[in-house]
């Protein structure tokens, strides 16, 4: 007879892992407990671990319990807690930049994101650009910067036009974005991003149709989710309009069918040429007939507001069953 005992030991342990050294932090706790109120607990034993930059951390029955960093184990009253897989839902770095998954890889640990090299490539923005463009997708153009390096405004004005955008060239959730709608804003513009980079990305302002779109593996398939569309309050999707509700989403996006089909094409082309796993969402600039690939997000924003759920329910799929997707897509 199957004992409740033994009933724990068949589901698999699932380490939730969330927060992170970065400025995305507070969204990936958010993130984190989107996941541990909807995961299948029928299938899964989910425990949240805490990253930060002092420590590691699990929380078991309301008790932080310091993790064991030789095999990411924990010591709980009922013995030694190793996890089957890893959920990782960390924002920026360590959990969306390859040194994660490099840790988890060493230890022979399951996770729900792409390797080491497709996460390091996707992070870094200008060499996630260059091979898009190398594969054939319109990409805006644009010029990469050092920090302590010399620069020109007008050079810089000249080859990519006003307005533009300023980013540091790893990071996510906007944070350290501007658009640059004058000469004058550019050198604060660049502080702004160097505060959070050592390199920063300057691209040309591409007006139009601002969607994005989630990918996800669904019964063994690569599938695109239904395209969203964002209509920020701001300027442009920054941190406020992403999170703090400065934005309207609008599922399934209102543009053209033939749009449609051309974007869910390209974000599964590229999920599959870019080696990515687990769940990602791409986004787009529509001008016309022409769709200008954004940005990849390999880790994106998973709490009840979020856009890939929202996707995922015009389809049908719950959270609980896109969670479980994510990470069975994975094992």
């Amino acid at each position: 007879m199957l004992t409740f005992e033994s009933y724990l030991d068949y589901m698999k342990k699932i380490a939730v892992v969330c927060g992170g050294y970065s400025g995305e932090a507070a969204v990936s706790m958010k993130s984190a407990a989107m996941v541990l109120n909807n995961i299948d607990r029928r299938k899964y034993d989910p425990t949240q671990v805490v990253i930060t930059r002092d420590r590691w951390y699990a929380v078991v029955d309301g008790r932080e319990i310091e993790v064991d960093k030789n095999d990411f184990s924990i010591a709980t009253n009922s013995g030694k807690l190793t996890f089957d897989g890893a959920f990782i839902i960390v924002h920026g770095t360590p959990g969306e930049d390859g040194l994660l998954q490099g840790y988890f890889a060493m230890l022979g640990i399951s996770h729900t994101t792409g390797s080491v090299h497709n996460m390091a490539l996707t992070f870094n923005k200008k060499a996630t650009t260059r091979l898009l463009g190398n594969l054939g997708y319109t990409v805006a153009k644009s010029m990469i910067l050092k920090k302590h390096e010399p620069y020109s405004v007008s050079f810089i004005t000249q080859n990519l036009g006003l307005p533009c955008f300023v980013k540091p060239n790893c990071g996510g959730s906007s944070i350290g974005t501007s658009r640059v709608n004058v000469a004058e804003e550019l050198h604060l513009a660049l502080d702004k991003a160097f505060r959070e980079d050592n390199e920063v990305i300057i691209e040309e302002f591409v007006a139009g149709t601002e969607v994005t779109c989630g990918v996800i593996q669904y019964n063994g398939k690569v599938m695109a989710l239904p395209i969203t569309e964002i209509v920020s309050k701001k300027e442009f999707f920054d941190f406020e309009a992403k999170y703090q509700g400065a934005s309207e989403e609008i599922t399934p996006a209102r543009i053209s069918d033939s749009i449609t089909k051309k974007i869910q094409a390209t974000c599964e082309d590229i999920y599959k040429k870019l080696d990515c796993r687990g769940m990602i969402r791409i986004d787009f600039l529509i001008r016309g007939e022409e769709t200008f690939v954004v940005e990849i997000n390999t880790v994106p924003g998973f709490t009840e507001q979020s856009i890939i759920p929202q996707q995922a329910a015009v389809v049908g799929i719950s959270k609980t069953e896109l969670i479980t997707t994510v990470i069975e897509s994975c094992f």
